[in-house]
């Protein structure tokens, strides 16, 4: 893609990311806390967006990955010594690999079919973790890499980069063509010559490479790794929200979402504990009934000077 053919939404993100990189220095480090569990969410919802949003392919075990992606950290970092950052990279390398092998055989499924299959891998894999003495059985893998405030900001916000521009380079370019024309109808795009299966396992495995990574990161900024907490399936939940709620397939969507859904979440874990679910839930059904295409959608339709402007 040239310059000249770049829209509004690809230097709006720009700007905002340029913005986020300096951020950290202008405020006190409970803010910057703030803004790294935002970018965190941010890049799981951007990761899940591959998939889900691009193609329709519902995945309620999508945080098999950022398990995957968490224990590759804590484990290379507990008993090899790895620098946390390579522990990242290797965790966003096996997501992809586990994501490629995975999604092999249940891409192969699709609706109902594909959605259970997720979660009966997600549940699987929190078993056999549970079973795996080297990984700290039901008692987790407990880190002490240090207090990295900056590490840790620049790490997750470097993914999200990346997960926005390859986004928007899909959507934009021919890739998002045959993208689309699977998620309208798969029959008709393979008829049409549409490589379905390679589309679909292309955007599988950078779904779970990037979801790896935050999950390493994720096990990098909580000091350990968790086997209920790391796989559970709220993860998950928050991640198909945050992309129904921002607009699913969308470049912007997925940042819009995160918003949407972590501050409230901040608000209701430190002041009205326990309901953060119940009102997150709450809002996935009121826009899935009322404003289905998400903000992003709902904006593009109701105005026609945004339509352009918005992607």
């Amino acid at each position: 893609m040239r310059i000249a053919g770049l829209g509004v939404t690809f230097f709006g993100l720009l700007a905002l990311m340029l913005l986020l990189l300096i951020l950290p220095f202008a405020f006190p480090f409970s803010t910057s806390v703030i803004l790294i569990n935002l970018l965190f969410y941010t890049a799981l919802a951007y990761s899940i967006n591959f998939i889900t949003g691009m193609t329709g392919y519902v995945s309620f075990g999508h945080v098999v990955f950022l398990g995957i992606g968490a224990y590759a950290l804590g484990a290379s970092a507990d008993v090899y010594g790895l620098d946390p950052v390579l522990g990242v990279l290797l965790g966003a390398a096996l997501g992809l690999v586990f994501a490629l092998a995975i999604g092999l055989v249940t891409l192969r499924f699709r609706g109902v079919y594909f959605a259970i299959s997720t979660v009966v891998i997600a549940l699987a894999a929190l078993n056999i973790v549970l079973e795996l003495p080297q990984l700290g059985g039901s008692q987790g893998i407990i880190l002490n890499l240090g207090f990295q405030p900056y590490s840790w900001y620049y790490t997750i916000w470097g993914i999200v980069l990346f997960e926005m521009l390859i986004t928007y380079y899909i959507n934009r370019g021919k890739l998002g063509l045959g993208i689309r024309a699977i998620k309208s109808d798969e029959d008709a795009a393979r008829s049409v010559g549409v490589n379905v299966s390679a589309l679909k396992l292309y955007l599988f495995g950078l779904s779970g490479l990037f979801a790896g990574a935050g999950g390493a990161v994720f096990a990098w900024t909580t000091s350990g790794v968790f086997p209920y907490e790391t796989f559970s399936l709220t993860f998950s939940l928050q991640m198909l929200a945050m992309i129904i709620i921002g607009g699913v397939g969308t470049s912007l969507g997925p940042i819009l979402g995160a918003v949407v859904v972590y501050l409230p979440s901040y608000y209701f874990l430190t002041v009205a504990i326990g309901t953060q679910l119940i009102i997150i839930g709450f809002a996935v059904v009121v826009i899935a009934l009322f404003i289905p295409e998400g903000i992003v959608g709902t904006l593009k339709r109701r105005s026609a000077s945004l339509r352009e402007l918005l992607e």
